[in-house]
């Protein structure tokens, strides 16, 4: 990759990846604070109103682990609200999942417990900006928060947490005649897309043919209208390859835990969806791949332009290997490069193989 820049422009490639920088010491510096926050006290917000709680949770947290740089502290400040409970207190799957319990061939049916004022991720992570600085929305609970979970050998698998839910409220709405999920997961998209009038079938992929029985065994029972869910046990790529454009009206791909494993698997499933022109697509937190995305290619920019030489897992080293030819002149090119069509370019060229 070749930089070809005045001094201008060079002044606002460097700024990026300052930016860069502070944007990966504000991930690592949350993903610490939501595993270390849980010792904070109930009592401290009594008698609190919804602002003063708000302020309180967040000086409580900025003091237990103290943090020197302000891109931090402002985005944590801006970005961590008090979420009202109740939408998911109300929620007709969780509400329907309250007497099930199993414990089968190493699977288990058990619950977990986010206790009040507890920091969660709440909605997915985007870049704004020209200098694509990274913004994260963060959410806490006034009260204790259970919710549902499936675990494999004491290992869990999935869980309803407030940011599953939150993230598939978007594709539910969208989701309507004949639907096709990828992932069975714990049932939840499928048992909201059941009980939607507008909802015909809901057709379900899944390769884990124990999690297919205790799906059928336990939760199916629940839904209000079981004759519209078919069951196709077989690996989702693959079934995607074999399916057409207008086959089912809207597609929604759930098949990954978080982005790192989830990047492969969406390049994968994009070229073969992104050539449908009828069927709606979405892909569970894609906003927060795209931005993944963007922060790989970025890495591996800034270390072209400095001329560093670090190890990459495989899809950096795809990316280093397609950015070879690029000769970027300006901001207006790194921009055209960063954005959601060119990276979509990036990814789906026939350069871009990864597994």
């Amino acid at each position: 990759m070749r930089f070809v820049l005045n001094d201008v422009e060079k002044k606002k490639f460097v700024s990026l990846f300052e930016q860069h920088e502070k944007n990966i010491d504000y991930m690592l510096y949350l993903r610490d604070m939501v595993f270390e926050n849980s010792n904070i006290s109930s009592s401290l917000f009594e008698n609190k109103n919804v602002f003063e709680k708000r302020t309180l949770f967040i000086d409580e947290l900025l003091k237990n682990k103290p943090c020197e740089s302000e891109f931090v502290k402002k985005n944590i400040r801006w970005g961590t609200n008090l979420i009202d409970i109740d939408e998911y207190l109300h929620n007709p799957y969780l509400n329907a999942l309250k007497n099930v319990s199993f414990e089968k061939d190493g699977w288990k049916f058990s619950s977990n417990t986010l206790k009040a004022y507890s920091l969660f991720p709440y909605e997915e992570e985007y870049h704004y900006g020209s200098n694509s600085s990274l913004k994260m929305s963060l959410g806490f609970f006034d009260q204790d928060y259970t919710y549902p979970t499936i675990s494999l050998f004491d290992i869990e698998w999935m869980s309803l947490n407030p940011f599953e839910i939150r993230t598939m409220q978007i594709p539910l709405q969208i989701a309507k005649g004949k639907v096709l999920t990828l992932g069975l997961g714990l049932g939840y998209f499928a048992f909201m897309a059941d009980i939607k009038e507008d909802v015909k079938e809901v057709h379900i992929v899944e390769m884990d043919l124990e999690l297919i029985k205790l799906f059928n065994e336990y939760l199916l029972p629940l839904f209000p209208r079981p004759e519209k869910i078919h069951i196709h046990k077989a690996e989702a790529v693959d079934f995607v390859s074999h399916i057409k454009d207008k086959e089912y009206d809207f597609i929604f791909s759930d098949l990954w835990h978080d982005v790192s494993d989830g990047l492969p698997l969406y390049i994968q499933l994009k070229r073969y969806l992104d050539s449908f022109r009828i069927t709606k697509r979405m892909y569970w937190i894609e906003g927060s791949i795209v931005t993944y995305l963007r922060m790989l290619v970025i890495g591996v920019m800034k270390d072209e332009f400095y001329s560093h030489d670090n190890d990459y897992d495989e899809i950096q080293s795809i990316i280093k290997n397609n950015l070879q030819n690029y000769e970027l002149h300006n901001s207006y090119e790194l921009d055209a490069l960063l954005s959601i069509k060119g990276l979509n370019n990036l990814i789906l060229s026939n350069n871009f193989n990864c597994k």
